[in-house]
C-alpha cells in the first residue's frame, strides 16, 4: 500500500509540474521560476519518502560550477531542493517521457558525450549561464555508481570555470537508512531500470540523503580543478579512490576531454 500511495501522489505531482512548466512558467520572472523548481523538487523527495539532510551551499554574487558524485536519478532533485542550478545531462534523458521535457523546461543542458563538437557547444552554453550569474552542475564521473566508490573525474566540463575564473563547489551525496547505514535502494546503476529503481525507493519506509558542500576551489587548468574536486569529494565521502584518479592512464578518448 505504501508503494501504491506514493506512486499515485507522484503521478499527481508530475501532472502539476507539467501544468506549471507548460502554462505558468511564461508568467513568472526568473527568480520565481527558480523558487518553484526548488520547491517542486523538495516536494518530490517528500512524496518518495526521501528526507534531505543538507548543508548550506556557499553564497556568491556571481556564477559557480557545482560538481558532485553521482548515485541516482534522484541526485538531480536532491541538489535542486538545496540550490537552484542548471544541470548538464546526457542527451538520452531529453527523450524520456515527461521527465525529459520537464528537465528541458527547467534549463537542463543536454550533451552527446561521444561527440567532441558537442562538448564544445555545451561549454559555450555553460559560459553564457555562468556569465549571467547562474550555477551550473555536472557529474564529472560521467556515469552513476552504487555510492561505495568514486570514479575518476572527466575534466572537460571544468573548462568554463577556468575560462571565467569562477569557483568550483564540490558536493557529496550519500544515501542511508534512518539508522545511518548504507542503502543501495536509490542506486541507478548497471542493469537496474528506472522503473525498478523507483519501485525500490517507494518501498522503503524512509531514505536519508545527505548532501554536503565543501569549500569552493579555484584552479588554473581543468585537470587541476578535476583533481582538487575529486580529492575533496573523496574526503567528504570518507574513502580513498577505488579507481584511477583524474589525469592518469585510462582517461577517456579526446571526445570526452
Amino acid at each position: 500500500m505504501r508503494r501504491i500511495f506514493r506512486l499515485v501522489r507522484l503521478a499527481v505531482h508530475f501532472a502539476w509540474g507539467l501544468f506549471q512548466a507548460s502554462l505558468l512558467f511564461g508568467l513568472y520572472d526568473a527568480s520565481t521560476r527558480d523558487r518553484i523548481i526548488s520547491l517542486w523538487s523538495a516536494k518530490l523527495l517528500k512524496i518518495l519518502g526521501v528526507r534531505l539532510v543538507s548543508g548550506m551551499p556557499p553564497e556568491f554574487t556571481h556564477g559557480a560550477l557545482l560538481v558532485a558524485n553521482h548515485v541516482s536519478w534522484l541526485d538531480v532533485f536532491v541538489i535542486l531542493a538545496a540550490k537552484r542550478v542548471h544541470f548538464v545531462s546526457k542527451h538520452e534523458i531529453r527523450s524520456w517521457p515527461i521527465a525529459g521535457w520537464l528537465a528541458w523546461r527547467a534549463g537542463t543542458l543536454f550533451i552527446q558525450r561521444a561527440r567532441k563538437a558537442d562538448t564544445a557547444r555545451i561549454n559555450q552554453e555553460m559560459h553564457g549561464l555562468l556569465q549571467d550569474g547562474a550555477w551550473v552542475a555536472v557529474f564529472p564521473e560521467g556515469t552513476s555508481t552504487d555510492g561505495r566508490k568514486l570514479l575518476r573525474f572527466l575534466p572537460s566540463l571544468f573548462q568554463p570555470a577556468v575560462t571565467e575564473s569562477l569557483p568550483v563547489v564540490p558536493a557529496c551525496l550519500q544515501y542511508q537508512t534512518p539508522d545511518g547505514r548504507y542503502t543501495e535502494a536509490a542506486a541507478y546503476i548497471d542493469n537496474v531500470s528506472f522503473g525498478k529503481c523507483l519501485w525500490r525507493i517507494v518501498g522503503e519506509r524512509e531514505i536519508i540523503v545527505r548532501l554536503a558542500f565543501a569549500a569552493p576551489i579555484r584552479g588554473s587548468s581543468r585537470r587541476e580543478l578535476a583533481e582538487a574536486a575529486y580529492s575533496e569529494i573523496a574526503t567528504c565521502l570518507g574513502f580513498e579512490s577505488t579507481d584511477s584518479p583524474p589525469g592518469t592512464p585510462g582517461d577517456p578518448p579526446a571526445a570526452m576531454q
